[in-house]
C-alpha cells in the first residue's frame, strides 16, 4: 500500500506544525512496524485536527496493516472526503475496498484515481482485477491491456492479461499475451503452463505439448503441465485412430463407428452425473467408446475405455470454456445454460464447436439469442432416473430442530441446491416465512451444498437475518426447516428425496434440474417456476407451476450483478403465487396432488437420450 504523502516541511502556524510533527512521528512508527503506536499517534493528531487528511490516510494504512479492515475503511473514506484529489489516499482506499470485496465501491475509487493519474499502472491493473471479480470480463481485459501497455516490460501485466483473456473465450489473443509475458520472463513456469492450456483450446496440440514440457523443465513439481501432457497423449491416440479409421472407410475391414467423449468421469457435479449416465447407456448399446477425463489421466472405472476407438468427433460434456479441440476430430459440445442468453465468452469459445447440443429448448434459445448460428444447434433431452443408481437406499431418519420426527409431518417439502444466488434460496425462505406458521403440520428439508464451503454457516446466517428483516418475521415463528449440508451419494440422495412429499424449486433458471426430475420420477409432487428447462419436461397437468418474469441477474438484497451472469437476465418467480401454492397445500385447499412420475419415467429415459444423441451425430456425419 502507498503510505502517507509527506511534504517534508512543516505547515504554517503552531497547530499545523504540531500536526506535521505528529504525522512524521506516526510515519516513522509505521515504517518500523509499530502499528499500535502509529495508530495512537495518528489519533492524537486527529484529536486536535479531526479532518487532517494525511493523518487520516496514515491511520487507515496502519489500521489495515493491523488487520482492522473496517476501521481502516472508515478512516480512508474520511480522508478522501477531506482531500478527494489525493492519489495516495485513493490508492489506499481502493486496496482496502478490494480486500473487503466491496467491488462497486472499489471500482468507483479506482476510476477516480485513474482520472487523476491516467498514466499510472496501479489504477488500471487493479480495475482489471475488480472488473473480473464482478464478472465484467471484457472490461477487465480493457483495463489489463492498458496496464500492460503502460508498463510493457512487466511480465506480470501480460500474464494477468492472458489469464483474463482466456476467460473471455478469445484464446488467440490470450496466447499472444502469454507469449509476451514469456518473452519478458522466460523462466516463468506458470505462463508456459497457461500457454499450453490456451493452445489446447485452439487445437494446436504439438505447440501445447512443447509449452507443457518447458513448464515442467522450469518447475518439475507443477501439476497443471503434468495433466496437460496427459491430455496431449490421449488426444494424439484419438487423433491417430481417427486417421486410421478414415483410411479404412468403405473397405470390408471398416470398423464400427464409435465415439470419443470427454467429461467429468469422477465428479459429483451435474455435468459429471449426466456424462457418466450417457457413457453407461451408450455402453449398454455396445457403442465403442474412448472416455477421456477432464484432466486426462482419469480412467473409466467400470471397464477399460482408455484405448482409442474409430471416431469422427470428440463429444465434450462440458461448459464451452473447458472444451479443447483435437486435430482430426470434429468438436461437439453438450452443454446448457440457465439464463435467457449465454455469456459473450461462451459464444466466442463455442465458435470452435462443429455442433452445440443442449438438453432443452430454453438453452437452444439462449445460444441463438447471443447470435450463435442456429444450424449448429441441436436439442437432446437428458434422461430421468426412477431407480437408485447405487442399488437402493432407505429413507433416512430425520429430526427437526424441535425434536419431532420429520416423517410425522403431513406435508414434507424438500429443496436440493448448491448454495449460490441462482438457486434463489433467499426467495425460497421469504416464501416459507410468509406461507407457514409455527403450528403448521409441515416441514422444509433444505439440502444446501456439499459440505465443502468453510464459510457456509456465516453466509447462510447472514442470508437468514436479511430474509427475516425483509419479511418482518423470524424463522422461529414459521414451520421448521431441517438443514443438511454434506455430500450425499446418489443412493443416499434418493433416500433423502423419499423422505419428502413435495419437491419445491424457486430457482432463477435451470439448464436441467436433476434433483427435481429425480424427485418427480420417485413420485414426489412438484412445484417449480414456469421458466427455462422446466417448460420442456413439466406442464400444468403434472406440476404446480409458479409464474415468473425476466429481470437482470443480481445478488440477493443487492444491486450488484451476480458475476457469472454479468449483464445477463434470468427469471424471478412470483413469490405471492408461490406462497399461495404452499398455503393451499398446507391448509388442504388445493385441488389435489398432481404426479409427474409416469410422464417423466416414460418420456425421458436415458435410452431415449442416447438414441437421440447418436441420431444427431449420424445426421451430421460425425459418427
Amino acid at each position: 500500500m502507498t503510505g502517507s504523502t509527506m511534504t517534508g516541511s512543516a505547515a504554517a502556524g503552531t497547530g499545523a506544525g504540531t500536526a506535521a510533527a505528529g504525522i512524521e512521528a506516526a510515519a516513522r512508527l509505521y515504517q518500523a512496524g509499530r502499528m499500535a503506536e502509529a495508530i495512537d499517534t495518528c489519533r492524537a493528531v486527529l484529536a486536535v485536527e479531526p479532518r487532517q487528511p494525511e493523518a487520516l490516510n496514515l491511520l487507515g494504512v496502519a489500521l489495515f496493516s493491523a488487520g482492522q479492515d473496517a476501521a481502516a475503511r472508515e478512516a480512508l473514506c474520511e480522508a478522501v472526503r477531506s482531500d478527494p484529489l489525493s492519489p495516495a489516499t485513493l490508492t489506499n482506499l481502493g486496496i482496502v475496498l478490494q480486500h473487503r470485496r466491496e467491488w462497486p465501491a472499489a471500482a468507483r475509487t479506482l476510476r477516480a484515481l485513474a482520472a487523476l493519474q491516467p498514466e499510472a499502472v496501479t489504477a488500471a491493473s487493479r480495475l482489471g482485477v475488480v472488473s473480473q471479480e464482478t464478472g465484467d470480463l471484457d472490461g477487465s481485459v480493457r483495463f489489463l491491456r492498458r496496464a500492460a501497455h503502460l508498463v510493457p516490460d512487466a511480465s506480470v501485466q501480460w500474464y494477468n492479461l492472458g489469464l483474463v483473456t482466456m476467460l473471455t473465450g478469445n484464446m488467440a489473443a490470450a496466447a499472444r499475451a502469454l507469449r509476451q509475458a514469456i518473452a519478458i520472463a522466460p523462466d516463468g513456469a506458470s505462463a508456459q503452463g497457461q500457454l499450453g492450456q490456451t493452445l489446447l483450446r485452439l487445437g494446436r496440440l504439438d505447440e501445447a505439448s512443447r509449452a507443457f514440457h518447458r513448464a515442467l523443465r522450469l518447475d518439475p513439481s507443477a501439476f497443471d503441465p503434468t495433466i496437460g501432457l496427459a491430455r496431449c497423449g490421449r488426444y494424439r491416440t484419438a487423433s491417430s485412430a481417427a486417421r486410421a479409421s478414415e483410411s479404412k472407410t468403405g473397405s470390408k475391414a471398416a470398423p464400427e463407428p464409435g465415439l470419443a467423449v470427454r467429461g467429468a468421469l469422477e465428479s459429483a457435479t451435474g455435468y459429471g452425473y449426466f456424462c457418466q449416465r450417457f457413457i453407461r447407456t451408450l455402453r449398454q448399446r455396445s457403442v465403442p467408446l474412448q472416455a477421456i477425463g477432464i484432466f486426462g489421466h482419469e480412467s473409466w472405472k467400470e471397464e477399460n475405455l482408455d484405448p482409442p476407438v474409430p471416431a469422427k468427433a470428440l463429444v465434450n460434456f462440458l461448459i464451452p470454456l473447458a472444451v479443447e479441440r483435437v486435430p482430426g476430430l470434429a468438436t461437439v459440445t453438450y452443454t446448457m445454460f440457465e439464463g435467457t442468453r449465454i455469456p459473450p465468452a461462451w459464444r466466442r469459445q463455442s465458435e470452435h464447436s462443429d455442433l452445440v447440443i443442449v438438453p432443452t429448448e430454453s438453452s437452444r434459445m439462449a445460444w441463438a439469442a447471443q447470435g450463435f448460428p442456429e444450424d449448429r444447434l441441436r436439442v437432446c433431452p437428458l434422461g430421468v432416473d426412477p431407480e437408485d443408481s447405487d442399488g437402493g437406499s432407505g429413507v433416512p431418519t430425520l429430526v427437526d430442530p424441535r425434536g419431532r420426527l420429520v416423517s410425522s409431518y403431513r406435508h414434507r417439502f424438500i429443496n436440493v441446491s448448491d448454495f449460490i444466488p441462482r438457486k434463489n434460496i433467499d426467495g425460497l425462505l421469504r416464501v416459507w416465512l410468509r406461507a407457514t406458521a409455527r403450528g403448521d403440520d409441515t416441514v422444509l428439508i433444505l439440502k444446501l451444498g456439499k459440505g465443502n464451503n468453510p464459510a457456509f454457516a456465516a453466509e447462510l446466517g447472514e442470508l437468514v437475518l436479511r430474509t427475516e428483516a425483509a419479511v418482518g418475521k423470524r424463522m422461529a415463528d414459521a414451520a421448521p426447516v431441517v438443514l443438511i449440508n454434506q455430500f450425499l451419494s446418489d443412493a443416499d440422495m434418493a433416500g433423502l428425496l423419499r423422505a419428502a412429499t413435495h419437491y419445491w424449486s424457486m430457482s432463477h433458471g435451470e439448464g436441467w434440474d436433476l434433483p427435481l426430475s429425480k424427485a418427480g420420477a420417485l413420485g414426489l409432487s412438484l412445484i417449480a417456476p414456469r421458466h427455462s428447462s422446466y417448460m420442456d419436461y413439466l406442464d400444468d397437468r403434472v406440476a404446480r407451476l409458479i409464474p415468473a418474469s425476466v429481470r437482470p441477474a443480481g445478488l440477493p438484497y443487492s444491486t450488484e450483478h451476480y458475476a457469472p451472469f454479468h449483464g445477463l437476465d434470468w427469471w424471478d418467480p412470483d413469490e405471492d403465487a408461490a406462497a399461495g401454492i404452499l398455503s393451499a397445500i398446507i391448509r388442504g385447499d388445493d385441488s389435489g396432488r398432481p404426479s409427474a412420475r409416469d410422464h417423466l419415467v416414460q418420456g425421458f429415459t436415458w435410452a431415449r437420450a442416447a438414441e437421440r444423441l447418436l441420431a444427431i451425430l449420424d445426421d451430421a456425419g460425425l459418427r
